[in-house]
Parts: C-alpha cells; sequence; structure tokens
C-alpha cells in the first residue's frame, strides 16, 4: 500500500465547489440554525454512546470524540473530546477516497467500515484507533461518520501501546493502514481476530470496536432522517456553510490580533526510557494581517533509536487542543479553524519523523510542544488588549500503565484516568488556574471511578482526593492542584508490569507566564513491600512531608524514584505505588499574591511553608498558619529591594548568558548550540 504523505497537508478544507455556493445561497437562515445544532446533537449521541458501551478506562471516561465529514473529507461538525483526534480523522478519510474509492479491489460501499491507528494515516500513534465508515444516500456518498478513542494496549513490548523503551516502530505493536473490517454493517470476524491476536487485552479492543460501530451506526441513521426530510442539497449546504462560517470567523478573530513574532521555547530532557539528552522545541507564531504562521524553526534534529519523535500533521492535530479550546472556542468545531493558520517544519527536526521511528511516545512530545504554542498566543493576547482570554497552558501530560494477569485470571492492560484527566489548567490573568480539570488534548475527561477500576483489575487507588503540596506553579495567581494518587496491587495472578507513558521531562515543560511559575515535574514512585508496615503513617509522611519520606528507604519497603518517561518495574502483591498528576503553571509575581491566598492555600495543604516562606514571602503563625499582613509587607518589600540589587540590564545578562554553555554530554541530541547554523530545508504545510 502507498505511503501518501501529501495527503497529510490537507488538514484545511478542500476548495468549495459550485453546487455547495449554490447550496449554501438556498439556506433558510433559521433552518440552518436549528439543524447546524441538531447535527451536532448527534455527534453528542454517538459520543455517549461509546462511553456506555465501550469498556477501557479512555472510552468511559469521555477521552473519545465522534465528527460527520463531508463526501471529500472535511471536518463539518463535531462534538469536542480529544480534539486532535477529529483533525486527524480528515487524513484516513482522505486517503480511503483518494486510494480506495475507485480501487476495484476494495471499493467504499455503503455498509463498509474501515479501522485505521498508524500515524502515518490519521492516527496519533497506535493507541489512538478511528472508525471510519460512508453515509451513503439513494446511491450517493454524502458524508463520512467517524468516531475514535484511546485503546489501553496494541501488543507492544511493553503494556500501553506507549512503550517507553521503543527504539522503532517495529516495537510498537499493532500497526493498521486505513483496513476494511467490515461489510453490509456487519464486522469480520477474521480482522476482529487478527486485532485481538495483536494485544495483550483482546476483549476490550474487540468491545471498543463494537462501540465505535454502534456510535457510527446512529450518525449514520441521523443524517438519512435528516436526508429524508429535508434532501441532499439542504444537508450538503448546512455542512459546507459551517466550515465556511468557522473558517470567516477565524479569520476575523486573527485579524483583530496584534501583529508582531512571539516565541517561546520548550527543553526535553528525555528521548527514551533511560535516555537523557538536551532537546529544544523552538516555536514563533508571526502574526501579520489575517494569517498566522507557527513556525518551529530551531528545534532539535530528529533522534534515532528513541521513541520521542512525531510527524508534522501530528503537530497541527495537537495545536487544534489549544485553538478548539481557547482562542476559537465560540467558533464551531470544524476544519474551518485552520483557514487562517500556516505551519512551518524544518526538515529533519523530530517533528518530521521517519517511516521506521518509534513514535508512539511523539503524543507527549508535541503535547508539551503545544504549551509553547499556548504561550505565544497568550503573550498576542495580551499585547492585543485581550487580557481576558488570557491564560497560562495547561499541565503537560502523562499516566501510569497496569497490565498483566487480573484477579480473574484474564489478561488486561489500562491506565486509570485519574492521572491524565487529572492535570490542571494554568492560571488566568485574574484568578487561579482549574484544579485536576481534564488534560491537554481532553478537557472533558471524567476522572474515572476508584470502585470499576478496583472491581475490574487487581489495583485498588487509596489515595485519589489530596492534593500534592508545591505540585503546582506558583503567581499572583496560581495553577491548577493536582490530585497526589497512591495505589497498592492486590489479587493480581501474575506480576504487573508498571510502565509509564507521559511527556515529563527532569525539569518543567509547561511555562508560568508574566513572572508566574512552571509546576515541577511529576514524580512516579514505586514502592517494592519487604515485609508488613504501618501504611497509614507511610502514606501521612507522603503527603504532608514528602521530601522527608524520600530521603530514605524504610525499613520494610525499597522506594524506586523516576519521571514519567521510564520503562518501569514488575510489582507483586501487596507493592505499591505512588503519581502525582501534573500541575498549571502560575500567573504574574508570586509577591503579589495576595497574603489571604496564600494563607488559604497553607491551611488547606495545597502548598509547604517553605513556598509560603520562601516564594511567597508571607509571614505567619507556625501553629494557627494565620498570615500577619503587616510583617508580610516588609518581607516583601525588602524581597523587591533584593531583586533590584541582583538585577543587570539586558545588555548585561547577555553578555554573561551568552558565555554559558551546558556540558557537551548531553547536547549530542541538540544541534547546533545555541542555534541553528546552516538553515535547514523547510517543510510548509
Amino acid at each position: 500500500m502507498p505511503r501518501d504523505f501529501e495527503v497529510t497537508k490537507h488538514y484545511k478544507p478542500e476548495p468549495i465547489t459550485e453546487q455547495e455556493i449554490e447550496d449554501i445561497k438556498n439556506l433558510p437562515p433559521a433552518d440552518y440554525e436549528i439543524y447546524s445544532r441538531k447535527l451536532e446533537m448527534v455527534c453528542l449521541e454517538a459520543k455517549d454512546t461509546i462511553k456506555k458501551m465501550g469498556v477501557s478506562a479512555a472510552l468511559q471516561a469521555g477521552d473519545v470524540c465522534a465528527g460527520i465529514y463531508t463526501p471529500k473529507g472535511d471536518l463539518g461538525v463535531a462534538i469536542l473530546g480529544t480534539h486532535l483526534h477529529l483533525v486527524n480523522g480528515q487524513i484516513g478519510i482522505k486517503y480511503i477516497v483518494r486510494h480506495f474509492l475507485n480501487d476495484p479491489s476494495v471499493g467504499v460501499r455503503e455498509g463498509d467500515m474501515f479501522y485505521v491507528n498508524d500515524a502515518e494515516y490519521g492516527g496519533m500513534h497506535n493507541p489512538d484507533q478511528i472508525l471510519i465508515t460512508p453515509v451513503y444516500y439513494k446511491g450517493e456518498l454524502v458524508a463520512w461518520a467517524a468516531t475514535m478513542g484511546h485503546e489501553p494496549d496494541t501488543g507492544a513490548i511493553q503494556p500501553g501501546g506507549v512503550p517507553p523503551s521503543a527504539t522503532s516502530r517495529y516495537d510498537e505493536g499493532l500497526h493498521l493502514s486505513p483496513i476494511k473490517i467490515g461489510e453490509n454493517s456487519i464486522l469480520r470476524t477474521d480482522l476482529l481476530d487478527l486485532m485481538e491476536n495483536h494485544c495483550r487485552d483482546p476483549r476490550t479492543q474487540t468491545l471498543d470496536v463494537k462501540a465505535r460501530v454502534a456510535a457510527n451506526m446512529i450518525i449514520e441513521k441521523r443524517v438519512k432522517d435528516l436526508l429524508n426530510k429535508k434532501g441532499i442539497s439542504f444537508f450538503r449546504g448546512i455542512m459546507r456553510r459551517m466550515i465556511e462560517e468557522s473558517s470567516s470567523a477565524a479569520r476575523k478573530k486573527v485579524s483583530e490580533l496584534r501583529d508582531g513574532l512571539y516565541r517561546q521555547p520548550v527543553f526535553f530532557s528525555n528521548w527514551g526510557s533511560g535516555k537523557n539528552a538536551l532537546l529544544r522545541s523552538m516555536v514563533s507564531v508571526i502574526k501579520k494581517g489575517d494569517t498566522i504562521t507557527i513556525d518551529f524553526s530551531g528545534t532539535s534534529p530528529r533522534v534515532t533509536g528513541g521513541n520521542f519523535n512525531s510527524f508534522p500533521h501530528c503537530m497541527i492535530a495537537m495545536t487544534a487542543c489549544y485553538l478548539f479550546q481557547f482562542i476559537f472556542n465560540s467558533l464551531k468545531p470544524s476544519c474551518g479553524i485552520f483557514s487562517p493558520m500556516q505551519y512551518i517544519f524544518p526538515k529533519g527536526c523530530f517533528l518530521d519523523a521517519d517511516h521506521e521511528d518509534a513514535v508512539s511516545m511523539g503524543v507527549p512530545t508535541v503535547a508539551s510542544c503545544v504549551n509553547a504554542v499556548h504561550t505565544c498566543f497568550s503573550k498576542m493576547l495580551f499585547a492585543s488588549g485581550q487580557k481576558e482570554s488570557v491564560q497560562a497552558c495547561w499541565g503537560t501530560v502523562g499516566t501510569p500503565v497496569f497490565g498483566g494477569l487480573n484477579q480473574y485470571g484474564q489478561p488486561f492492560a489500562t491506565y486509570d484516568l485519574a492521572v491524565l484527566n487529572g492535570a490542571c489548567q494554568g492560571a488566568k490573568y485574574n484568578h487561579d488556574g482549574t484544579d485536576a480539570g481534564g488534560f491537554a488534548y481532553c478537557a472533558y475527561g471524567d476522572f474515572g471511578e476508584a470502585e470499576i477500576m478496583e472491581m475490574q483489575y487487581p489495583v485498588i487507588p487509596l489515595i485519589r482526593n489530596k492534593y500534592f503540596p508545591d505540585g503546582h506553579g506558583f503567581g499572583k495567581y496560581r495553577g491548577g492542584r493536582p490530585a497526589a494518587i497512591f495505589y497498592v496491587i492486590k489479587d493480581n495472578k501474575s506480576p504487573i508490569a508498571q510502565p509509564n507513558i507521559g511527556g515529563a521531562s527532569l525539569f518543567p515543560v509547561s511555562p508560568g507566564l508574566f513572572g508566574g511559575y512552571s509546576p515541577p515535574p511529576a514524580p512516579s514512585v514505586r514502592i517494592k513491600k519487604l515485609k508488613d508496615f504501618n501504611l497509614k503513617e507511610a502514606l501521612d509522611q507522603l503527603l504532608n512531608n514528602p521530601p522527608s519520606f524520600f530521603e530514605k528507604d524504610g525499613d520494610a519497603y525499597k522506594i524506586y524514584l523516576d519521571n514519567y518517561f521510564s520503562s518501569g518495574m514488575f510489582l507483586e502483591e501487596g507493592d505499591m505505588a505512588f503519581y502525582v498528576g501534573f500541575g498549571g503553571p502560575g500567573y504574574g509575581d508570586p509577591l503579589e499574591r495576595d497574603p489571604k491566598l496564600v494563607e488559604r492555600d497553607l491551611k488547606e495543604h495545597s502548598i509547604s511553608t517553605w513556598a509560603a516562606t520562601n516564594v511567597y514571602k508571607v509571614q505567619f503563625d507556625s501553629v494557627t498558619l494565620d498570615v500577619d499582613p503587616e510583617a508580610t509587607n516588609k518581607l516583601r518589600q525588602k524581597a523587591r529591594k533584593e531583586r533590584l540589587k541582583r538585577g543587570k540590564s539586558y545588555k548585561e545578562f547577555l553578555k554573561i548568558w551568552s558565555k554559558k554553555k551546558p556540558p557537551e554530554s548531553i547536547l549530542k541530541h541538540f544541534g547546533p548550540w545555541p542555534f541553528p547554523g546552516k538553515k535547514p530545508e523547510l517543510i510548509e504545510m
């Protein structure tokens, strides 16, 4: 099957036809408003169906989405969830239209079902799987339905489908280019068996596929109901008008922003499990008139032998998570929002993966890169006088994975969505960030129920309702507070493999805004039980004084401290794992935070006494934690004077800073220091 990289550039609307123009003209205004909303509700019904019928943690938590596409493959209407899948769903459909529609050996017919998960054909990484079905009416292809979601396993070298230690695509398990898995509205058993044979959790794989089928059938039925009532011309006009409406509104929104160049780097320390080196993503957002160009020039070269790289179209799809959620959140979610957007990638950078590369961890990579995109847009909004829209970015993404035999002797692989969907938003210009509120590419995801996890898997979440102190970014307004989550392995029938997936580094990857702090890197901790001990005392120490807990192993247990980019270890009965969600970045100078808010944070155990004293510079009673406003004001005045003494002019700072350089040992994948030398060939999309 040919690999068609040109089709990955088709994320914008295809050119409008004369017929579509005529159909739009003939739309009654009131009917357009009613039925465009009805189509959104059709997608919502499909999404709810997946949530109710799916059995994997991601589907049950709502980390899914559903869309209706034009016959050419343009996204016309959707219900948001995992926004990035909606964008890349276009690639899978357009590939099918280009290569299968007129191929007699495959063809596209009413009742067909296509499935895809390969990142080169519309997936983001292997676990992200899309079901695509054509919608025919009176023999004419009038639309496509697509539903998407994340599966817990693909038969990779580690459970979870996102193996941190992968070195090539051949370590990642199931790779499906668009393949017809059903005909005449009936799934093919042989192809379901093929997928089951490739993963650790065959039951979940098949039941989740069937949940997608049910959702797509609902979309098909509801669209045909509308066609029977209003006709093809009406439906075609609605679909195209939604695209054109979003397109013109997006350009108008962009034209109101201030022209300029806005930049933000993000640095990484990991490019595979146990593979540490310094890498950089450089993001420049250039706004001119009604066009925005996002330029990744200055990004480090592609790495080989690790699981880190991604593809340009995957980075573009990830930017939709910012565009849909923030700057264009009042527009109908269609591909029209991309009309003012242009993208530039240096050829050979880590966002220009090779076919042979492992790219499953590339999704956390582009999620961290979009933090820089978000930050650039926030700077642009601030410069444009739109303070009410200015917000620091999300905390980054990650989750623990558990895999083995469950308490019933069945093979399983799963995530706890409380970590992933418990990420936090950054602070806004006038209030603190949202606590444990979703994650960067699914703001609508649910935290998940501990009881359901405990019922299905040999993993008991003992704690999921405590904030981790100092786990967020400090500032005049603090970032959202992450949850601390503690697990115990119980009644397992085999050792439980416990790797991590995530974009965490040894240093922060979510920038604060205007003096606000980044959140710290979130730890992942495994605790091997040696003998019985008082678990409550250990938990109290862990939650109330984390540094003291990690300083030394207890007599009855051994602590393994790691980051989210690691292959993990095997856990046995009684072993434990401790994770912290990803806090949001702060906004503004911490010295400007209302002392009463600092007092509240102290009393809610959101911050440590160290942070209150050394970051926020407040004076408080060591017993009651009440803040003394007058003494605090004096401490802050003193801190500001000390800052002025340390301060240097930009010219002086640059003279000193430009002489600094990291050790050569960690620059092997960075590229030319400090900036690229010869200008590379560019990929423009």
